[in-house]
């Protein structure tokens, strides 16, 4: 794959895609945030404090093609298999302490924790927010939740066109971590920015792997209003949205194997930027990573990758259709390893992301093994 190098420009906090969402602005911006679809119920609130509760099930059933020359566990070789599960339930409590300028997130995960995090821990985000501005130009946090790093990642996973994220996003963004992290809304709320330092070893461990961090910013510009991290246009209506976006992480990580041993470690710098336009019920994102990591012993190498995805509502608000595209290079050292991903999806919504009904089909192909697996998927969302 051809190295592709990423410009410029990211992040925006709304809640379930990053901490501080629920800080509230006196004076709105001419860019409000996106209201959520349904809001969180209120349990309590008064002079001192507030409380909210959402939660979220996806109940799911799959049905996997492999390749011929693939075993799936519990089946004979190139045999197909089926399965229900419930891929997510999620419990999420929000609010406010003191001043609504200092606000709170914790998400529990139920049916398992994501790919990425500990395995002992229903634990997703426990994160406390200051707008120390008082406006949203300057906020803090610190805690656990998604570190700034990828269009998608940073998108909630009840707000999917698909029904998971694609193969690039699992490899190039880990999700959540623990750290501190400052951000905000400059230039009557069209320039976003994050940055943050965190342990660099994924969410819910005992402690930093080595003596190292990891660091992240993300920039993005929003020339015509807020676009949020929603997948599919629910946002626009009399004008278009763009939002173009630029980031960096830097990384040594410490990693161990089935022994004690089989220990090694990378040093990885990634670069990307992604782009997302919105327009009377049409979608379409794109985002590459340029990754360089070196080993602890040995020449560095390069591993890029990027993604596209469009979709339009057949009927407005209600049926939608998408398709995408997602590509990676695990090293330019081997040639044809490529992984690619392709894929169509149809969505109905009975109430937007509260209540939708979702279907894809999507190839997976190993081009180093030079297989094809395919996967027919079907999805329930409730939040409640």
């Amino acid at each position: 794959m051809r190295r592709t190098w990423p410009v410029l420009v990211v992040s925006f906090c709304i809640l379930g895609g990053a901490p501080g969402a629920l800080a509230q602005d006196p004076q709105p911006s001419p860019t409000p945030e996106i209201p959520r679809t349904p809001p969180p119920r209120k349990l309590w609130e008064s002079e001192e404090g507030g409380l909210f509760l959402l939660n979220r099930v996806q109940g799911r059933f799959t049905h996997t093609m492999p390749d011929d020359s693939v075993r799936l566990s519990g089946m004979e070789t190139g045999e197909s298999k089926g399965e229900f599960k419930i891929r997510r339930a999620k419990t999420e409590i929000t609010g406010w302490v003191w001043k609504k300028e200092l606000t709170f997130e914790l998400q529990l995960s139920w049916a398992g924790p994501e790919p990425g995090a500990s395995t002992q821990s229903a634990l997703e985000d426990l994160v406390l927010n200051w707008d120390a501005s008082k406006k949203g130009t300057f906020e803090i946090a610190f805690g656990q939740f998604k570190v700034p790093l990828g269009r998608q990642e940073m998108t909630s996973s009840g707000r999917l066109q698909f029904l998971d994220r694609d193969i690039l996003t699992y490899e190039f963004t880990r999700g959540r971590d623990i750290g501190v992290q400052f951000g905000g809304r400059l230039a009557e709320g069209r320039l976003q920015y994050l940055a943050g330092i965190f342990n660099g070893n994924a969410a819910s461990r005992a402690g930093n792997d080595n003596g190292k961090y990891q660091y992240n910013a993300r920039l993005v510009f929003e020339p015509w209003g807020s676009v949020g991290y929603s997948e599919g246009d629910f946002e626009s209506t009399d004008r278009p949205l763009l939002a173009i976006a630029g980031q960096f992480e830097h990384n040594d990580q410490l990693r161990a194997g089935s022994s004690l041993s089989n220990v090694f470690e990378y040093k990885t710098v990634i670069w990307g930027a992604d782009a997302v336009f919105k327009y009377r019920g049409f979608s379409a994102f794109a985002e590459v990573f340029a990754r360089e990591r070196q080993p602890l012993s040995g020449a560095s190498f390069a591993s890029d990758g990027w993604h596209a995805q469009a979709g339009y509502f057949l009927v407005r608000d209600r049926f939608e259709a998408a398709v995408r595209y997602a590509t990676w290079d695990p090293t330019e050292v081997v040639d044809e390893d490529d992984q690619v991903e392709k894929g169509v999806a149809l969505s109905y919504f009975f109430r937007k992301h509260g209540l939708k009904l979702q279907g894809d089909f999507r190839q997976l192909e190993d081009k180093q093994d030079e297989t094809k697996t395919e996967e027919l998927r079907l999805q329930l969302q409730v939040m409640f």
